[in-house]
């Protein structure tokens, strides 16, 4: 079976994948009606096995499949569309399926914040010390992965977009908080805008002389789907990328790239391999996070074997997530229990330089929830997860443990009952 691909002229985007099986082609059409659909010629000549292309991770990753929505949901959109309904009422079925899975999780809205009485639709601000801000060009991405939580970004229908140009109100929002030091770029993908666009922001954030400004943040997957933004002899855009880099850290910031990474397929070739080296040449860190996800990753070996991957590279393992509660949650998500033991053997399996990763952790309402561990109680029979929050919206009550009913089948925080205090004296 051969594959081939039509580029657009920037050569970052495909356009269509000719001579899938035909099901194939109708099934990945009427799921991506909901679930945004998009990916490139990297990634489908680089990272996925085409020999067993159903059951390959990096494939469930950026191709949709029917056993990602509800099969009500996914019979009624295919319903429409093989009866030709018209475009106002198919969209109001798609609109009704979306809504119904969820699309802002923790309550994402509560976090955008106001300066001067002006709301700034393209930033938020959950945690104390952290601002994140939604560049209006980086509202897309090289490829789309399936169960992203920010699906919403990419559905213009719903109007749920974080999103703003003005630089001059982020930088005047960050000086007149002192508490914020850092700022994350995120998207979307800030990666996917050239570097002159990206460099407006960056260039004013840096001649503003904010002084409680010390780090800059990328949130992106463009190591995993697109490495040539970073390699000029590929790129001929690179080359002023990786000058932006070096420009911020000459300016005395702390440049962190935030790097998406689900699967070590994404890490085995010398085009990922030299991205690497020249970000990491610039002076910035990389960091690196996914979540855990049923049918691509959900499997101890699978994360032991990338974060040795990563720390060869010279990246550092950040984050093992705990996938939200959003989009084809119910495709992706696995029981708590489970995610707490796969870390735990990674963990041990990876060595001491796994004490880096913090994990299992849950972004939830409050803050990011980590799974400290589970207990059993032998004097009742109990069982019990200990939790902190390692970010709360309220800092004061981080890293305070504290215990939940333990449910072998519950997959998010929300799902757990808690143990009143005169339980907690027992345990």
């Amino acid at each position: 079976m051969r594959f081939i691909t039509y580029n657009t002229k920037n050569f970052r985007k495909i356009e269509y994948i000719r001579y899938l099986p035909e099901e194939v082609k109708r099934e990945i059409d009427i799921v991506s009606r909901v679930i945004p659909f998009k990916t490139n010629n990297y990634v489908v000549d680089h990272l996925i096995d085409w020999e067993n292309y159903l059951d390959d991770p990096i494939y469930i990753l950026n191709f949709p499949n029917k056993n990602m929505l509800h099969p009500e949901a996914y019979q009624k959109v295919k319903h429409a569309l093989e009866n030709n309904l018209p475009t106002k009422e198919l969209t109001e079925i798609i609109t009704e399926v979306r809504m119904a899975m969820n699309p802002h999780p923790a309550n994402q809205v509560s976090n955008v914040p106001h300066l001067n009485g002006r709301e700034l639709t393209g930033m938020q601000h959950k945690y104390r010390d952290v601002t994140l801000f939604f560049p209006s060009q980086g509202q897309t991405c090289h490829a789309h992965c399936t169960f992203c939580f920010r699906w919403p970004q990419f559905t213009k229908e719903l109007d749920l977009k974080f999103a703003m140009r003005e630089i001059d109100q982020v930088a005047e929002y960050i000086r007149q908080h002192t508490e914020i030091n850092e700022i994350l770029f995120t998207g979307g993908d800030p990666m996917i805008m050239n570097p002159r666009t990206i460099s407006k922001y960056i260039d004013y954030l840096i001649e503003s002389k904010i002084p409680n400004l010390k780090t800059i943040r990328f949130g992106t997957k463009s190591l995993a789907y697109w490495p040539f933004t970073f390699i000029p002899e590929y790129n001929e855009e690179a080359g002023e990328m990786l000058a932006m880099f070096r420009r911020i850290v000459d300016s005395g910031y702390h440049l962190a790239f935030m790097a998406h990474f689900n699967h070590y397929n994404e890490l085995g070739n010398a085009i990922l391999s030299q991205a690497v080296q020249n970000i990491l040449q610039t002076g910035a860190t990389i960091r690196t996070q996914a979540p855990v996800l049923n049918h691509i990753n959900n499997d101890s070996e699978v994360w032991a074997r990338m974060w040795k991957d990563q720390i060869g590279l010279g990246m550092i393992p950040y984050y093992m997530f705990i996938e939200r509660e959003t989009g084809p949650y119910d495709y992706f998500s696995v029981p708590l229990a489970e995610v707490y033991r796969m870390y735990q053997q990674a963990a041990i399996h990876t060595g001491s330089f796994a004490k880096t990763v913090t994990g299992p952790v849950m972004s939830a309402a409050k803050g990011k929830v980590q799974i400290l561990g589970i207990i059993d109680n032998p004097v009742n029979g109990q069982k019990y997860f200990m939790m902190q929050y390692v970010r709360h919206r309220d800092f004061t009550k981080t890293f305070q443990p504290f215990f939940m009913h333990f449910d072998k089948q519950a997959t998010w925080v929300d799902q757990l009952k808690e143990v009143v205090p005169q339980e907690v004296m027992a345990i």
